[in-house]
């Protein structure tokens, strides 16, 4: 379905709904094969589905349509899968490296380059350090021969100031579905913890978003095309113009991560 095809993939960020006309239109358009990522059936059906966290699928899998065909990581629960999964399903093996590593970028270093983005043909494994789904999303239409890749809803776990998600208005949040700090959800975070330890939790944001980065970075030298064309941190990705969305994206992410020697 995907060979040949443009691709869209379609993260569960908030601008998946601020733009829904914009990238419903796009898709008429276009004709394009849509990948989903996690919980965005509220507002589009896609034809491939992605779900790699046991948490997320638990909560939100049965959403899920039962014409699209959902793709689970190799380490999701089969029990869970069976118990709520209506439509096909395929697995997908990848490394479960959990974060980029100063040691990965150290020539000096035997995990030199173990973060760098791969596909292992033989095994079928696809490599690399994958914070979120739509980074391998990314890298599996590209072995699958897409011909051209489009990305909404990859906007950013910081792309609004902690300030403006505590606020918790349906306007500001990291997903397209509840409020402010949604990612609460993958972390098992109450509401009370998370007010709590906000500025913490927010930290660990900022990390994620900067590993995120360096896996985009390193499916790019890998030599895959792609672009997101809805607003995201992860501007050197970003083309304004395919929606004509002409927004001020005034962040700027270090993805350079200091060294740690005991970061092994």
């Amino acid at each position: 379905m995907i060979k040949d095809k443009h691709v869209l993939i379609a993260g569960a960020g908030s601008s998946l709904l601020r733009y829904k006309k914009e990238i419903k239109d796009f898709i008429k358009k276009n004709n394009v094969i849509v990948i989903g990522i996690n919980r965005i059936n509220h507002i589009l059906t896609p034809s491939y589905h992605f779900w790699l966290d046991n948490t997320i699928y638990l909560k939100f899998g049965g959403e899920a349509h039962k014409k699209s065909i959902l793709i689970f990581g190799g380490h999701c629960n089969r029990k869970t899968i069976k118990k709520q999964c209506k439509s096909s399903y395929e697995f997908i093996k990848y490394t479960k490296l959990k974060k980029w590593k100063s040691c990965y970028d150290d020539p000096s270093h035997r995990f030199y380059k173990a973060g760098d983005i791969k596909y292992d043909k033989k095994n079928k494994i696809f490599n690399g350090v994958f914070r979120t789904a739509g980074s391998l999303a990314i890298l599996w239409a590209h072995v699958n021969k897409a011909s051209k890749i489009s990305v909404v809803g990859m906007d950013g776990y910081t792309f609004y100031p902690r300030e403006e998600l505590l606020k918790r208005s349906k306007a500001i949040s990291q997903h397209c579905y509840s409020k402010g700090f949604s990612d609460r959800y993958a972390r098992k975070l109450g509401r009370e913890t998370l007010e709590k330890n906000n500025k913490q939790f927010y930290k660990e944001c900022e990390q994620k978003d900067k590993d995120i980065y360096k896996t985009l970075k390193s499916i790019e030298k890998y030599g895959v095309k792609f672009e997101i064309i809805t607003p995201t941190i992860y501007k050197d990705y970003y083309n304004p113009e395919v929606l004509n969305i002409n927004i001020n994206i005034n962040i700027n992410i270090n993805i350079n991560i200091n060294k740690d020697k005991n970061n092994v």
